[in-house]
C-alpha cells in the first residue's frame, strides 16, 4: 500500500511542475536558475530519453506499458523494493502527458560544461546533455535501485 502511495505522490509532482513550467515559461524559453549551472527551459519532447526514437510514440507506448506492469506487478507481488514504486510513479506521469498531448514536457537543464575554444566540440557537448523532467529522476533513480538491489541479492 505505502509504495501506491509513493507514486501518487510522485505522479502528483510531477504533473504540477509541469503546469507550472507551462504556465510560467514559454515553450523554448529558458531561465536561469542557479548561475551558468541550472536553469529552466520549457521544451516538448515527442520522443523518448535524449529524444531517441523519435518517430516511433507507439512503440514508446508499449514498451512504457509493459515496464509499468512489471512494475505493478512486482509491487502486488509485496516486493519491498522501493524502486518499483519509483520506477511506475515517473513512468506513469510521462505516459499520462504522451497519451493526452503526444508529447512531454521537459524543463530541467544542468550545464556543467566549461566553455572551450572548439566551438564545434562545444556544440557536440550541447547536444548531449538531456534536458528532463521529475519524472525522468524518479524513472533514473528507480532503475538504479532495481540493478543495485539485483546485484547485491545475487552476491548473497
Amino acid at each position: 500500500m505505502m509504495q501506491f502511495i509513493i507514486v501518487i505522490l510522485i505522479l502528483t509532482t510531477d504533473i504540477l511542475t509541469k503546469k507550472i513550467i507551462c504556465k510560467k515559461l514559454k515553450e523554448g524559453e529558458k531561465k536561469e536558475i542557479v548561475k551558468k549551472r541550472l536553469y529552466l527551459w520549457h521544451i516538448k519532447n515527442n520522443a523518448a530519453a535524449y529524444n531517441s526514437f523519435e518517430g516511433h510514440m507507439e512503440a514508446i507506448k508499449c514498451v512504457s506499458v509493459l515496464g509499468m506492469l512489471y512494475c505493478v506487478y512486482h509491487i502486488c507481488k509485496k516486493n519491498k523494493n522501493i524502486g518499483y514504486a519509483l520506477l511506475l510513479g515517473g513512468g506513469l506521469g510521462n505516459f499520462l502527458e504522451r497519451i493526452k498531448y503526444g508529447e512531454v514536457t521537459d524543463f530541467l537543464y544542468i550545464d556543467n560544461h566549461k566553455k572551450s575554444s572548439n566551438i564545434i566540440l562545444d556544440k557536440i557537448y550541447q547536444k548531449s546533455r538531456p534536458i528532463f523532467n521529475i519524472a525522468d529522476i524518479f524513472v533514473a533513480l528507480g532503475a538504479v535501485i532495481i540493478i543495485i538491489s539485483a546485484i547485491l541479492q545475487k552476491e548473497n
